[in-house]
């Protein structure tokens, strides 16, 4: 029989232990990304209004971000503030497409399909590192 003081103070410590503790539940892959671009066309330029929310909520840097689009564009643009300003027109189905293809090389991970990675440097060389099964993975240089 266990007592009930003794019960009181294990669920006290679980409790602190718990809030401590980073939770996982499962693969971080069972969340969804829903990446939303406000997009703004003039006569010459593409104009992505939240871009740096998009990048907040890759846990990206917004320069990493903007580099990968404007060279799988192949146009020029520039980060200003909060907003991303790309010479040329480019559809609201580019820029997802773009997005989406971010998402598999420089977000997801490739082992468990976790979100919550991270770009690491070491040497010359970029690597994925998954908080979730804690694999390494080589990633391309933008």
């Amino acid at each position: 029989m266990v007592d009930i003081s003794t019960k009181e103070a294990y669920l006290r410590m679980l409790e602190r232990v718990m809030a401590e503790v980073k939770t996982v539940t499962g693969k971080s892959g069972d969340r969804v990304l829903e990446l939303r671009p406000t997009i703004m066309q003039t006569a010459k330029h593409t104009i992505i209004t939240n871009f740096r929310h998009l990048a907040e909520t890759l846990n990206r840097d917004p320069q990493h971000l903007a580099r990968f689009i404007f060279k799988e564009s192949g146009k020029a643009g520039v980060l200003e503030g909060e907003r991303l300003t790309i010479q040329g027109k480019l559809s609201n189905d580019e820029i997802r497409r773009l997005l989406e293809i971010y998402l598999k090389e420089f977000v997801k991970c490739p082992v468990c399909g976790g979100i919550d990675t991270k770009i690491e440097a070491e040497k010359r060389f970029r690597f994925l590192q998954c908080d979730i099964c804690g694999a390494k993975s080589s990633i391309r240089k933008i």
